[in-house]
């Protein structure tokens, strides 16, 4: 609730806020023609690489607000912000499965499931079920938020994907 409660419409000004920061509400339809448009132009590498450095961007920003709304509490209290970040986002909804972490000796491992990501559906209604994970912003999203908290870089990996016809994404 308290980052709901950030959540800001203003129609009459066209504009949307969280925090501080200007949101957009935008069709997952104009998301999946983007992605394949880049993916057309560009090709699947260099499109997949700029949607994860979009997504890492963003994760970067939602560990600022996260410090912000939570900071005073314990790691778990307010990294568990950008699961609940990317849920009041509509990109996807997560699961938390596995939290180790120890910021003073850099050490983190963390095992999610996203449920209903926003990604899978584009990708899967432009591509059909494939062999590749396609959840790129998602993937660069939990790594640069990940990375902001830990004070180093940390990279996922996805390694089970509903385009690649799993049940959740892992």
């Amino acid at each position: 609730r308290d980052l709901a409660a950030r959540l800001h419409f203003l129609p009459d000004a066209g504009r949307i806020w969280l925090d501080d920061s200007r949101m957009l509400l935008m069709h997952s339809h104009a998301l999946g023609a983007l992605r394949q448009e880049l993916v057309e132009t560009l090709g699947l590498s260099a499109a997949r690489a700029l949607m994860i450095r979009t997504g890492y961007a963003a994760g970067v920003k939602d560990a600022e607000l996260a410090v912000k709304v939570r900071g005073s509490g314990s790691f778990a209290d307010y990294f568990f912000s950008g699961p609940q970040l990317h849920a009041l986002e509509g990109l996807v909804r997560v699961e938390p499965i596995r939290l180790d972490a120890d910021v003073g000796k850099g050490r983190f491992f963390g095992e999610f499931l996203w449920h209903d990501s926003c990604e899978d559906e584009v990708h899967i209604a432009a591509y059909g079920i494939g062999s590749e994970p396609a959840c790129w912003m998602q993937t660069g999203y939990a790594s640069g938020y990940t990375s902001a908290f830990m004070g180093r870089p940390i990279l996922y990996r996805e390694v089970e994907c509903r385009s690649t016809g799993q049940t959740a994404c892992r």
